[in-house]
């Protein structure tokens, strides 16, 4: 009788260790949370894109056939294209955090459906027990008591195995519930996932058929227009002007800041004159700064030292990362030829805000054929230009800090549209900004 109380004893420690298992669901819903949290980012970048593309679809609708207003519609095209293979992009970056979500979902599933068959195997074996050892009642064993002590200990394990039992069926049932839940969860994921597949399918559509419209329209220009070499030299002629006022600006700049390195070395020498009156007279003479507002030596190596610590990581100068005309050699799809684009244009809503994207200082501020109004920022060595913008908000020699705003981006009036013109450059050499800004 003393070997039955103790196997009934270790038997209802052993369900009760098995009840206080810890649950897996916490860890579950804190993965989940964080994906469906980016889902959310995710999605309100694909509704700026689209708002983006509605714009430029109504102007694409819009155009006429004359050739002024042909070749708007090109670059309205050509810019609803880079917008939608954006969208295209972003929308499998939310597909695959959609999957993800998908896949954490499964392997809960799995590790609570493990969970529940362990919980009914302990049920079952308890049932089991009882089954095989129900020859003697729970009322015979307690009589059978050799002393008021020991039926006492007896009716406590007995009691303690029925709340046992009912515990564990209360348990079987929470953990279906959870379960089912769970499975909920994912169906609405699967859900998600096909909705989205179908909204991709159905941009690679559309990119598809203005890829034509695009095509035709390039045509319709090249058999229309009969002074499109003439435009492609005057492309040729603004990128030359542009690099040759910005290589004279810089030229300017250093010439006005060794002047001025050497106004300050002479006001040095002159404050250690003995004679009083020669004295005064050589540091009035070298007491007016030649630039209003000189930066320092040590501050334009500091300027220079965070800006190339920075490659890859600068903060986009407009709130967009559409890029309609990408740096470098490209094939010109209207003249079959190829030009030198000496920076990027930037697709954005009409007067966005542009903002500096690192420390540094405006050196210039100069108009410039095909390019708009320009503000010329230096960080060191290293120089950036924003062009085609609508309003200026900063004078020159402006110290700046990274992400203030120096002005607006263009407009439909503006020489190139609702774009901003980007370029970076290192002493005298252009540099790609896309190597340089966040990814």
């Amino acid at each position: 009788m003393m070997k039955l109380l103790t196997t009934y004893s270790l038997l209802v420690f052993m369900l009760i260790s098995v009840g206080t298992q810890p649950v897996f669901g916490q860890t579950y819903e804190e993965r989940r949370k964080k994906i469906l949290d980016e889902q959310t980012n995710t999605r309100a970048e694909i509704n700026v894109l689209d708002a983006r593309i509605k714009t430029y679809e109504q102007r694409v609708n819009q155009s006429q056939n004359k050739y002024e207003e042909l070749f708007k519609q090109y670059q309205d095209i050509n810019r609803l294209i880079s917008l939608q293979d954006n969208k295209l992009g972003t929308l499998e970056l939310e597909q695959s955090q959609i999957q993800e979500e998908i896949d954490i979902t499964q392997e809960e599933i799995v590790l609570r459906e493990k969970e529940l068959e362990q919980l009914i195997q302990n049920y079952k074996d308890i049932l089991l027990y009882t089954y095989k050892n129900g020859r003697t009642s729970n009322l015979e064993l307690v009589l059978s008591s050799e002393s008021i002590n020991q039926m006492l200990v007896r009716s406590f394990y007995l009691q303690k195995l029925e709340d046992q039992k009912v515990k564990q069926a209360d348990q079987i049932r929470v953990r279906q519930l959870e379960l089912e839940g769970v499975k909920e969860d994912l169906q609405q994921s699967h859900f998600k996932n096909e909705l989205i597949l179908d909204e991709i399918r159905d941009e690679k559509v559309k990119l598809s058929d203005q890829q034509v419209v695009q095509r035709q329209s390039v045509e319709k220009i090249k058999s229309e227009s009969d002074d499109l070499l003439s435009e492609l030299r005057r492309i040729r002629q603004q990128k030359e002007n542009l690099e040759q006022s910005f290589s004279a600006l810089i030229a300017d700049e250093d010439r006005l800041r060794e002047a001025e390195n050497e106004r300050l070395s002479r006001l040095a020498e002159a404050r250690k004159i003995a004679d009083a009156a020669r004295r005064a007279d050589e540091v009035a003479k070298y007491s007016t700064p030649i630039n209003r507002s000189f930066v320092s030596d040590e501050t334009l190596i500091a300027y220079e030292q965070n800006f190339s610590a920075s490659k890859g990581q600068l903060s986009w100068p407009v709130n967009s990362n559409t890029v309609s005309k990408k740096f470098g050699v490209t094939r010109n799809p209207l003249y079959g030829t190829r030009t030198e684009h000496p920076g990027i244009n930037i697709v954005a809503d009409s007067g966005s805000d542009v903002k500096v994207v690192s420390d540094g200082y405006v050196f210039a501020i100069q108009p410039l054929p095909g390019f708009g109004n320009v503000i010329f920022v230096k960080h060191g060595t290293y120089y950036t230009a924003y062009g085609n913008l609508s309003s200026i908000n900063v004078q020159n020699e402006s110290v700046l800090r990274a992400g203030t705003v120096i002005g607006k981006s263009g407009t439909q009036s503006s020489e190139l549209g609702e774009t901003l013109f980007f370029m970076v450059r290192k002493n005298t050499t252009y540099l790609d900004p896309q190597e340089w800004l966040r990814k």
